[in-house]
């Protein structure tokens, strides 16, 4: 479990495919999911011992590799042969690999009564060459010899028999062949999985399956009351479209000959109440909708309403295709059937009355509404919250304290809420606790001060982060919602990078960053002291735009700042910097932080890109070996980050 933190931020979930052995495409497991890249390992697989020994590797131990989720694996598993997953099992002196589930078989080492030989067979648990004697195949690891007749065999084939009757045929008894017809397709009719060198064929209904699936045969029949209410059996090799989920993309049902009811196997254990990010409320999982045009919430895509869906007892006209719903990043894993709903969210405010409130981190005086900042200059009030200036309203004042100022929304943020990247219950807590403490948000990977949002297991988030809600709406994009998007390295439409977290909208790929839909719509800068500078979001790519900060070209495709009185335009980092999350001193040993106005006549030089810094704020860190000014947080980590675990939670 240590070793997979080192790679990922895990918390404890349920998740169907492992990442660690890819099974569990079929059901439900405990384990645990990375919130940063959605990769999901068995709790059983997290918990595999760091170092193991094998029979199939004899002279050294394998030790215990894990993989991050944007690096690939190169290889195979020495013993199955398939792809290695992102946890595994590695001798570097060998490179020998072997996966989780192979490492736990039971090494057989003799075949007594082998069908293909009269003599006992006995494994050489090396990798050598040797042909098959069955199959004719060429091979270069772990065969089992007769050492009277020098013959070798693969395990499967030397376990193999002639003829089988399979449960999952019962028509027709299957051969055993060593060569794929022509007419097969090459794979089994039930995994899916490739045909190799052994395998089991019905000629008459050109059925085939591999050696896996007959030693581990699907049930030929189930009886599960919440899916259908009679007994459903298996049915292999026949199109149909299935009525839980309405997809026609598995040609394996299993069927109700009465009710001519078909259904995927993976879809039989569907959960039947839940609670997905895009949507307030509950939903709850229906065998068909009332008869009418009805819209997908989450695709967008037509549901056929003769087919299962999901669908709001509160909101009439909503309703998810299942596999929708189910999705990682739609749903939490969490069944909420027989569990009783309440409110998570609770309220971090009390209403006095009309424009005053008290807030639970400044509970004793009253907070007042204010449309307008009177003492507003180029520097701005700070919000305790955000951190963020406040230049204009709306926005709450104490009504004792000058100083204690909270955005109308950070005001409003939920004192406990559920969030939506990792779906657990998050708690608000200010920072008169924290008032030095540099926090390390685990979404964005942003240092910031103010409050944050946490979680039982100490996994912190900023307020932006913690604030999120799906569906976001954005002036930027007005006409379509916005949703978490889980996949990653896509490029921000209003700042040009790339980003893991990222918000998509799902009608025309129109893709922001976490950050960016934060941004102060009106700020104020020394540049142009009498007028406000607003938030442009992209103009005519024809056009020329300079930045008057830093003098160079300005792309008009992205977000900036103008002024529309002056006509100037500024790029949003010349105008923020990236302290804005900053701002007061930060005092731990052995360094000593603190965010000052860069308003000298002539620019000052960062210590780490010796650059002529423009940003308005500068970074002055004070430690034993000196003193120090950085222009960005970029320059700080560069510098000091190894230095700094005593800063941040």
């Amino acid at each position: 479990m240590e070793i997979l933190k080192k790679v990922y931020a895990l918390y404890p979930t349920r998740g169907l495919k492992c990442d660690g052995c890819n099974l569990g495409e079929d059901y439900y497991g405990d384990g645990y999911r990375c919130f940063r890249s959605g990769v999901f390992f068995h709790k059983e697989c997290a918990n595999s011992s760091l170092e193991t020994r094998s029979l199939y590797h004899q002279q050294h131990s394998l030790k215990i590799e894990v993989r991050a989720k944007n690096k690939n694996v190169h290889g195979e598993c020495k013993l199955c042969r398939s792809n290695l997953p992102k946890m595994y099992y590695y001798c570097s002196i060998c490179d020998f690999a072997i996966d989780l589930i192979c490492v736990k078989k039971e090494v057989k080492i003799e075949i007594e009564d082998s069908k293909v030989h009269d003599h006992p067979l006995f494994l050489v648990p090396e990798m050598v060459s040797f042909t098959c004697h069955l199959c004719q195949v060429l091979d270069d690891r772990f065969p089992f010899v007769c050492n009277l007749c020098d013959l070798s065999f693969h395990q499967d084939c030397a376990e193999s028999i002639s003829e089988i009757n399979y449960s999952c045929h019962p028509q027709h008894p299957l051969k055993r062949f060593t060569r794929v017809p022509c007419r097969s397709g090459g794979k089994c009719c039930l995994c899916g999985n490739k045909l190799h060198n052994v395998f089991y064929h019905c000629s008459v209904c050109n059925f085939s399956v591999d050696v896996n699936c007959v030693k581990n045969p699907p049930p030929f029949s189930l009886l599960h009351p919440k899916a259908h209410e009679h007994p459903i059996i298996l049915m292999p090799q026949r199109s149909f479209v299935c009525n839980a989920c309405g997809m026609d993309d598995d040609p394996n049902p299993y069927v109700c000959p009465q009710c001519n009811f078909m259904i995927h196997r993976n879809c039989v254990d569907k959960p039947r109440v839940i609670k997905i990010s895009h949507h307030d409320h509950r939903i709850y999982y229906n065998h068909y909708l009332d008869s009418g045009d009805w819209e997908c919430g989450v695709c967008q895509k037509e549901i056929k309403w003769m087919c299962g869906a999901y669908s709001c007892l509160k909101c009439q006209d909503f309703a998810v295709h299942l596999r929708c719903a189910t999705k990682f990043g739609i749903w939490n894993r969490i069944e909420l059937e027989g569990i009783s709903e309440s409110n998570t969210e609770l309220k971090s405010y009390e209403v006095v009355e009309e424009g005053l409130i008290k807030h639970f981190s400044h509970q004793n005086h009253v907070m007042k509404l204010k449309e307008e900042n009177d003492a507003a200059d180029d520097e701005g009030i700070v919000c305790e919250a955000c951190v963020y200036p406040v230049f204009c309203g709306p926005f709450y004042s104490c009504t004792e304290c000058d100083n204690y100022i909270l955005h109308q929304k950070c005001a409003h943020l939920p004192k406990k809420k559920m969030d939506p990247f990792y779906k657990m219950e998050i708690t608000l807590f200010p920072c008169d606790k924290m008032e030095t403490i540099l926090g390390l948000c685990e979404v964005c990977r942003h240092f910031f001060q103010g409050f944050r949002y946490t979680t039982e297991e100490d996994i912190t988030l900023d307020v932006q982060c913690g604030s999120i809600s799906e569906p976001l709406f954005h002036e930027s994009h007005p006409h379509h919602p916005l949703y978490i998007d889980f996949t990653g390295n896509k490029t921000c439409k209003a700042c040009g990078d790339e980003a893991t977290f990222i918000l998509s909208c799902q009608e025309c790929g129109y893709f922001l960053d976490i950050k960016c839909p934060f941004l102060p719509n009106k700020v104020k800068h020394k540049y142009d002291k009498n007028h406000f500078l607003f938030l442009c979001y992209g103009e005519n790519p024809g056009d020329q735009y300079l930045c008057e900060i830093c003098e160079e070209e300005l792309n008009p495709e992205k977000w900036f700042y103008r002024c529309d009185e002056c006509f100037i335009t500024f790029h949003i980092k010349c105008t923020l910097g990236d302290l804005i999350s900053l701002k007061q001193i930060v005092d731990a040993e052995p360094i000593k932080l603190e965010v000052i106005r860069n308003i000298h006549m002539t620019r000052l030089v960062c210590a780490v890109c010796h650059s002529r810094c423009h940003f308005p704020y500068m970074l002055k860190c004070s430690s034993p070996l000196g003193v120090d000014t950085l222009c960005s947080l970029q320059c700080f980590q560069q510098k000091y980050f190894h230095k700094m675990t005593p800063l941040y939670e």
